[in-house]
């Protein structure tokens, strides 16, 4: 990261990086999430599963990553790791990665704050180091504006002293700023912003991965069946096993 990079991101708690994604690597991972779109749970190969109920509007798979070996090259693109590593401020690792597809009236609702202060979500900047207990990343599959439910945050929430007075609702929060992104961009933010979507209004499909790195000592989230399976660490080279700490 530059220190434009740093600065903005310490400021608004995300960063932009535009076309991180080779055309090559989207269009294999849309292939794979083409599969799964219209695949009934009950074929999902272990661990993937519901991380939330299906509804005409959302489907969230969790552990998308273990689906197909096309998704591995995700986990350790450079630029990616190099900001995550910045921004973590320490050991680091994968801890986990899901799966959102998005229709019409679909939304995620507001959540996470910089008050009260979760251990697992927490960020703090002292003496220029940036110090992010979770690190997500969202790739955005497809082209996402305003429109199409795309992903939003309150800029600055992450270092925010006093409970945030609205709901969790987007159009019940006026600083909501949307974050449009091309396919194969990818948007890094701490898990201490105040995040979530715009509402889908467009009726055009959404489609995120997310890849969610941790400070290296947290165990996996656990939460909504997050998990890797025992087996995962064989299917990857000792570099990328180095990512999950799982050596």
């Amino acid at each position: 990261m530059n220190d434009t990079q740093k600065y903005l991101f310490d400021l608004h708690g995300y960063l932009v990086l535009e076309q991180a994604v080779s055309a090559a690597l989207l269009t294999a991972c849309n292939a794979v999430l083409d599969r799964y779109e219209h695949m009934p749970e009950a074929d999902y190969p272990e661990p993937l599963c519901l991380g939330q109920e299906r509804t005409p509007e959302n489907l969230y798979i969790s552990n998308i990553i273990e689906g197909d070996d096309a998704l591995l090259d995700l986990m350790d693109l450079p630029d990616v790791l190099d900001a995550v590593e910045t921004i973590t401020g320490g050991p680091y690792r994968l801890n986990h990665t899901y799966t959102i597809y998005r229709w019409g009236g679909g939304f995620t609702g507001l959540h996470m704050h910089g008050t009260p202060i979760i251990p697992k979500c927490q960020y703090h900047c002292r003496n220029g180091q940036m110090v992010s207990t979770l690190t997500k990343v969202v790739f955005p599959m497809l082209d996402c504006d305003a429109e199409d439910g795309c992903f939003a945050v309150i800029p600055g929430a992450h270092k925010s002293n006093f409970p945030k007075p609205w709901g969790n609702h987007p159009e019940e929060n006026p600083p909501l700023t949307p974050v449009p992104a091309k396919a194969g961009d990818a948007i890094i933010f701490t898990e201490a912003l105040t995040h979530g979507s715009t509402v889908n209004t467009s009726g055009r499909p959404r489609r995120t991965l997310y890849f969610c790195y941790s400070t290296g000592y947290m165990p996996d989230w656990g939460g909504q069946g997050l998990v890797f399976s025992d087996g995962f660490a064989q299917r990857l080279s000792p570099p990328r096993q180095d990512i999950l700490r799982l050596k």
